[in-house]
């Protein structure tokens, strides 16, 4: 196998002159990662390498909205602070099928995972209010 420094210039002729069939690297000529990569789907694909895959000539499914919250949809990832607002509606709901007295240690936990939620949430119009003995329902229907 020979390996020589190509001009960027001289690539296409190069690559007209050469068989079909012969085999080439690049990694040593001087193009760009890109070049590099796209003659390699270029050789893949005159080699017919992209022929027999599954959903060929089929519409691609184009998630609607933003796209990257499609991909972690699609990847079962939930991001930190929906982690924890499920997990502040958990520990609400146990304290209100308590229901008795609601210790304030317990309401002071709360309210620094509120707090720090509040900090991860993307929009301000996400962020909750704080929970007191009054209002405790009240913000666990807003939690739900």
């Amino acid at each position: 196998m020979i390996i020589e420094a190509i001009p960027e210039t001289k690539v296409e002729e190069k690559l007209s002159n050469e068989p079909s069939g012969s085999s080439r690297q690049f990694w040593n000529s001087g193009l760009s990662a890109q070049d590099w990569i796209s003659e390699m789907y270029r050789e893949q694909e005159r080699k017919g390498a992209f022929e027999h895959l599954a959903g060929k000539g089929k519409p691609l499914d184009i998630p609607q909205g933003d796209l990257m919250n499609s991909i972690l949809k699609e990847a079962n990832f939930l991001p930190a602070w929906l982690t924890l607002q499920h997990e502040i509606r958990d520990q609400l709901e146990k304290l209100l099928e308590t229901d008795s007295t609601v210790s304030d240690p317990a309401l002071i936990e709360i309210n620094e995972r509120i707090t720090k939620y509040n900090s991860m949430v993307p929009s301000p119009m996400l962020q909750k209010w704080k929970v007191t003995h009054a209002n405790m329902r009240q913000q666990f229907e807003r939690w739900k």
